[in-house]
């Protein structure tokens, strides 16, 4: 009996030993190779023209030209100074970091038709400050999981976006 409850002892332990091993193991697959930073994460494009690559070097072939400054992009892979990179498109490739911002961007709602209302409270029942069309491209303030706070063009227009309508932050995330 005591033999027993021994080996029952000693398998559950080496379970757990195990179960552990792998989440130590996924824990450090999140995490950059490069930079040590959570993947994927999202940042910007920080510079008015950038090519997006087939592979991680000036030898691949360019797939795309980016022209526009600030559009939110996901990066899903590290490899040396590239960061292989998806956009709200699910086009992906890799661009060299220097290109890259941390700056937090998002656009409103890529995947639908339908426009989306700029609240001026975090609140569906709030005032409509404005109605955004689907692609519109706007900063990053402050999110707390639910909703965002953004700025369109610049400081033209500001409110709060529903963070379920928005690609450029994941669902349930809080920035400050």
């Amino acid at each position: 009996m005591i033999k027993g409850l021994w080996l029952s002892v000693l398998f559950v332990s080496i379970l757990i030993s195990g179960s552990q091993i792998r989440e130590g193991r996924a824990q450090a697959a999140r995490l950059g190779s490069e930079t040590g930073l959570e993947l994927p994460r999202y940042v910007s494009l920080g510079s008015s023209r950038a090519r997006l690559r087939a592979g991680p070097g000036t030898q691949y072939s360019i797939e795309w030209v980016y022209v526009t400054p600030g559009i939110p992009l996901e990066i899903i892979a590290e490899y040396g100074n590239w960061r292989k990179v998806r956009d709200w498109s699910s086009a992906q490739g890799w661009m060299y970091h220097a290109l890259l911002s941390g700056r937090r961007t998002a656009i409103v709602a890529p995947w639908q038709t339908d426009p989306v209302p700029l609240k001026h409270e975090p609140s569906d029942k709030a005032a409509t400050t404005a109605i955004l069309s689907p692609g519109v491209k706007g900063s990053l303030e402050r999110c707390d999981g639910s909703w965002c706070r953004i700025s369109i063009k610049g400081d033209a227009w500001h409110g709060y976006v529903s963070q379920a309508k928005l690609w450029g932050v994941y669902p349930g995330e809080a920035l400050e």
